[in-house]
């Protein structure tokens, strides 16, 4: 089933977005090995049989989790490439601020360490993160380059390092906030709002001619 058929879906059944909603709150509680099938059902407050009916398996349930809560960046970025009421620059920050919002702060992109656990054993789940969200994410970063280029705000990047350069420090400030959550002063260890315009600031930096 394609990604916007599964963000249909969910759309369509609130029951559905609602299980997705609170087995992604447990996953990032227990972790995926420690999240039991009995575990979900007690807090979705089904019976374990009827569990099946929305979903076949735990494996199932956790890529959806992933997958739905990473759609509406999607969604985000992909209105940036075509906002034509805003600067090719402007397009860019708002991107990153998309970036930002689903990676560090929502509850999809705090299942970053809980994806790395799964991953090896899972690998559909790596394969589809990586066509449904990662390669739809670059294709859309590299339109509004590209759109940028063709009218001469931009110069033409090593695209393999502009994504280094943007996609690195969201996900190494996402984990690292995760593996500190416990420590006091979080806010003062990672001033995310700070961090983010001087974030901006160098990738606009590093694509002006």
């Amino acid at each position: 089933m394609a990604s916007d058929e599964k963000i249909n879906e969910v759309a369509m059944d609130p029951r559905r977005a609602e299980i997705l909603q609170i087995a992604t709150k447990l996953f990032l509680d227990k972790g995926f090995s420690g999240t039991s099938m009995a575990d979900l059902s007690e807090a979705i407050g089904i019976k374990k049989a009827s569990f099946y009916h929305h979903f076949r398996s735990k494996d199932e349930l956790f890529i959806s989790c992933v997958i739905t809560g990473y759609a509406p960046a999607l969604d985000a970025l992909r209105a940036l490439k075509s906002a034509e009421d805003l600067s090719h620059e402007d397009r860019l920050r708002h991107a990153i601020d998309v970036l930002y919002d689903i990676t560090v702060n929502s509850d999809a992109g705090r299942l970053s360490p809980v994806i790395a656990e799964v991953s090896r054993k899972m690998p559909e789940l790596s394969q589809r993160f990586y066509a449904e969200y990662i390669a739809v994410q670059r294709q859309t970063l590299e339109a509004i380059v590209e759109d940028g280029i063709a009218v001469g705000s931009f110069k033409r990047p090593d695209y393999d390092l502009l994504y280094h350069i943007v996609f690195g420090p969201i996900v190494t400030l996402s984990l690292s906030k995760e593996m500190f959550a416990e420590m006091p002063g979080l806010e003062q260890m990672f001033p995310v709002a700070r961090l983010k315009e001087g974030h901006k600031d160098i990738v606009i930096d590093a694509l002006r001619l």
